[in-house]
């Protein structure tokens, strides 16, 4: 029995695969039947997927899936190859029991019967209508797809909106030849392994460098030794007889210490030979790996493509709208994580479209335009991103409504809704909450959407953005990366401190003199191809103010111009270190979501280094830009900045990516931030070094977290310090023993964000 069903369990995972794969697949093919297309093919790869669903259903014993798919496949056969198209009762019917498929396996949905008999009923009506109409039906003719004219509903039925979409082939068999089913979780461990080896092939290289510098050392020594040859030449020359035997001893060492150089230089020589050829295929290797798990990840765009087609013609029917969907790049393949992020926003995206968009029939009419509205879906690869455009013929945006609505809500003031220009009033639909609904329908109107887009896109290091003609269409753009596996990035240094700012987010990089910053009602920019980008220092952005003192009028900066839609904005730093292929470790619990933080990598020395999210670092430059922040503007402030960079705070941890995270959050709220790995080396940092508050893990090797506290209040000279608790044990018992052993406070790392470390502290201090 326990065989059985782990044997029944494996069957249930494949089979609920086969059934998303078969929905989707169903759906395609319906659709070209509602279309009209009733020839040979399309029909019999209709009945094979419903064939091949039946067979499944049994072999795991779904009964009323079986019982389904069986009605389903006999109403198919009911109608004859090559007639006019079934009716809409029909086509009705089929996407009703498609939609119930999966439902039914679930459990979800207990209704077959009724589903059967509906099916039952329109495959006698499809067998009546054919006896009838084959005495006098015309031979069939071939269906030209590229030119077919929208077809017109018989004058009895209600009018169906039409729905067109660009042809492609509707058998996916060759598109599964050749192709394995893997767990996601397996490709996980392999694309996390092939990250390790990236990883190893950078501190070989790192390595290296130091080999070859030891190798120069050695070979700049040996050519001052060669200079000495001279000397020992008129030491052999020498008279002295009492010195002679110790001068003797003296070169023949000298003269052994110069062949043992020369070997240890031809060693290094070849040592470097090899360890340069090893790097190459170690770096090939990884390469190789990378390359090949990614393949296994990429999906076509189709993946999510195919199915907004059924998304569009529900919709039209619902709305009484037409709509042409034309899909292009269904071949573009883009990471199946991105793919999946993506879903819920583009189906968002394609909602409003045809309810905001696309005009009704009678108002296209009634302006110029064909009846059929046409949306556009692309999808193309830019280099190392994907840009996704979803693109209408509608109405397009009006922005004096916008701004009508954005204040309505009270996103905005009567005052600042004016002084917004065309480009920021239009991005105030991605605020939450916004709509320009004044009623709420089953589609759209609750203020529920476009926020939600721009966070998606947002999360996964994209961005998004819109162009638009009132009375002519709108276009949004979603830019994505290729893959969320390894990522190019550039390195810069800011207030002593590595950051890396992802390379395909950033429009250019450059240098600028102080003295060349331009003043535009009162603040900074610089010219860059004729317009003028807003500049912001790094360190305010992230909440590091650089100092007191502003930099000299002489100065050189180095910056980098990062773009939001039709705004940018010039972030000043220290230093542009260097660009690097990394690869980025999403954050864990309790740092799922950090502001400004998009993960964390290793460098090749071995150093974590935190992936600033530029999507947060835009947002918050443009905003402070917008609040007229400027950097510190009076003593006041400068003295308080410096006062708050100065409290000391040690965080103990033995995680390093913990340690590494709760580091820069607390960096960026100014604070002066030591490390220690656990209870014991804290106990020494604190011997040797003031500190203000100590934040420690509980669970850690050597000495624990709760008896690190122990320790501090049993020292006369530390019992006053405070002492956070951040900690997975979130029982009372665990606690009530972090009070008893004299914690300030108890964070749990389940219930935590960065407000609750930088609150605790704060209060504390």
């Amino acid at each position: 029995m326990p065989r059985r069903a782990a044997r029944l369990e494996r069957l249930e995972t494949t089979f609920a695969e086969e059934l998303a794969e078969r929905i989707q697949s169903l759906n395609k093919l319906l659709l070209r039947v509602e279309q009209g297309d009733v020839s040979k093919d399309v029909l019999a790869s209709l009945r094979r997927e419903l064939h091949g669903l039946k067979g499944g259903a049994r072999a795991i014993e779904a009964a009323s899936v079986e019982q389904l798919a069986h009605a389903a496949e006999a109403a198919v056969l009911a109608v004859r190859e090559g007639s006019a198209a079934p009716s809409q009762e029909w086509c009705d019917a089929l996407y009703a029991a498609v939609d119930a498929l999966a439902p039914l396996h679930d459990g979800t949905r207990t209704d077959a019967a009724q589903l059967i008999e509906t099916l039952r009923k329109v495959q006698v009506a499809s067998a009546e209508d054919e006896a009838q109409a084959a005495p006098s039906a015309p031979a069939p003719q071939p269906v030209v797809v590229e030119a077919r004219p929208t077809p017109q509903p018989a004058p009895a039925a209600a009018p169906a909106p039409a729905l067109v979409v660009e042809p492609r082939r509707t058998d996916n068999t060759a598109e599964r030849a050749g192709s394995v089913r893997v767990a996601l979780r397996k490709l996980d461990t392999l694309l996390t392994e092939s990250g390790e080896l990236s990883v190893a092939h950078l501190r070989v290289s790192e390595r290296l460098g130091q080999l070859r510098t030891l190798q120069r050392g050695l070979e700049g020594w040996h050519r001052e030794w060669r200079r000495s040859r001279p000397i020992r030449a008129r030491l052999r020359r020498a008279d002295a007889e009492s010195s002679a035997r110790d001068v003797e001893s003296l070169l023949r060492l000298a003269e052994r210490a110069d062949q043992e150089l020369q070997r240890i230089v031809r060693e290094a020589g070849d040592l470097v030979g090899g360890l340069s050829q090893t790097t190459a295929q170690l770096g090939s290797v990884a390469g190789a790996i990378g390359q090949e798990v990614m393949a296994i990840r990429l999906l076509p765009a189709s993946t999510v493509f195919l199915p907004l087609e059924r998304l569009v013609r529900d919709l039209c029917r619902q709305t009484g709208k037409e709509a042409r969907l034309v899909l292009v790049g269904n071949d573009t393949e883009v990471d199946r994580r991105i793919l999946d992020e993506l879903r819920d926003p583009l189906m968002h995206m394609v909602r409003n479209t045809i309810d905001h968009g696309i005009e009704a029939p009678e108002a296209r009419a009634a302006a110029g335009k064909p009846q059929q509205g046409t949306l556009r879906l692309t999808a193309m690869q830019r280099g190392d991103r994907v840009q996704i455009t979803v693109e209408d013929d509608g109405r397009g945006l009006d922005v004096d409504e916008i701004r009508a609505s954005a204040i309505r809500k009270g996103l905005v003031t009567l005052d600042r809704a004016e002084s917004l220009d065309a480009a920021a009033a239009i991005d105030l639909i991605f605020q939450p909450g916004f709509s320009t609904r004044a009623s709420v329908s089953e589609i759209s109107g609750r203020g529920v959407g476009m926020d939600v887009v721009r966070a998606h896109v947002e999360r996964l290091g994209g961005e998004v953005g819109v162009r638009t003609t009132l009375g002519v269409g709108t276009c949004f753009t979603l830019t994505v990366p290729l893959t969320l596996a390894t990522t190019r990035v550039l390195l810069v240094e800011d207030n002593g401190q590595i950051y890396a700012v992802p390379s395909s987010t950033i429009e250019r990089t450059g240098r600028v003199r102080m003295a060349d910053l331009l003043r535009i009602e009162g603040r900074r920019a610089l010219q860059i191809d004729g317009r003028a980008v807003p500049v912001i220092e790094l360190g305010d952005v992230l909440q590091r103010p650089r100092s007191v003192e502003d930099a000299p009028h002489d100065e050189w900066r180095p910056y980098f111009v990062l773009p939001q839609g039709e705004r940018a904005v010039a972030l000043l730093t220290d230093r542009l270190v260097d660009e690097q292929e990394l690869v980025i470790k999403a954050l864990g619990a309790p740092l799922r979501r950090v502001r400004h933080v998009g993960g964390a990598a290793v460098l090749g020395t071995g150093a974590v280094v935190v992936i600033l999210n530029p999507a947060d670092l835009t947002k918050t430059a443009l905003g402070n830009l917008d609040n007229g922040y400027g950097i510190v503007r009076n003593a006041e402030q400068a003295v308080e900045a410096v006062e708050t960079q100065r409290r000391r705070v040690l965080v103990v941890d033995d995680s390093v990516m913990t340690r590494t995270l709760e580091r820069s959050i607390l960096d960026a709220a100014g604070y002066e931030v030591l490390v220690a790995s656990d209870g014991q080396q804290a106990l020494d940092v604190l011997r040797s070094t003031k500190v203000d508050v100590i934040v420690s893990d509980v669970e850690m090797p050597r000495m624990s977290g709760l008896e690190l506290t122990i320790a501090v209040r049993q020292d006369e000279r530390l019992r006053h310090l405070p002492v956070v608790l951040v900690t997975s044990l979130d029982s009372p018992e665990h606690v009530e023993r972090g009070a008893a052993a004299g914690a300030d406070a108890y964070i749990v790392k389940g219930r935590f964000d960065q407000n609750d470390l930088l609150q605790t502290v704060g209060r504390l201090l």
